[in-house]
């Protein structure tokens, strides 16, 4: 069994560390967003692995938190404790927020990737349509 005098300070430990964890996040796709905005999508698969990884971390931290939450003693929570809480859910909805304002840009970056060679394609086929009505007009003049 948990003790619980030690729990608080576990919850505030494992918050933070799942906001170590989301600045990982938030940097990895930083770095691969300014990849993405010089149309270089060579890492793309890489990016969605480690973000995955990184996720299956966070939720394994927030399922020690549950534990230890549900086992703490109300009473150990000093002022001290619930500024450390606060401050540490306040960091990490400020980081999800960046977070979810760099996945609208990396969004945006791969639906102008994909539009773009939507339109190539488009081009190429018509340029094939072209090149084969030409080449079967020699055949419709003589």
């Amino acid at each position: 069994m948990l003790r619980e005098d030690n729990n608080i300070d576990q919850i505030v430990l494992l918050l933070k560390e799942k906001n170590n964890h989301l600045e990982m996040f938030y940097d990895i796709s930083e770095r691969e967003r300014k990849s993405f905005k010089a149309r270089n999508f060579d890492n793309l698969e890489d990016l969605y692995r480690i973000r995955e990884d990184i996720l299956e971390n966070i939720h394994t931290i927030d399922s020690k938190i549950e534990v230890y939450s549900a086992s703490a003693n109300k009473s150990q929570l000093t002022d001290t404790s619930k500024k450390e809480i606060e401050s540490c859910l306040g960091q990490k909805e400020k980081l999800v927020n960046k977070i979810l304002e760099q996945d609208l840009q990396i969004l945006s970056c791969i639906e102008s990737e994909k539009s773009s060679m939507l339109k190539k394609l488009t081009s190429v086929r018509t340029g094939r349509r072209l090149l084969k009505a030409y080449r079967t007009m020699p055949d419709i003049l003589d």
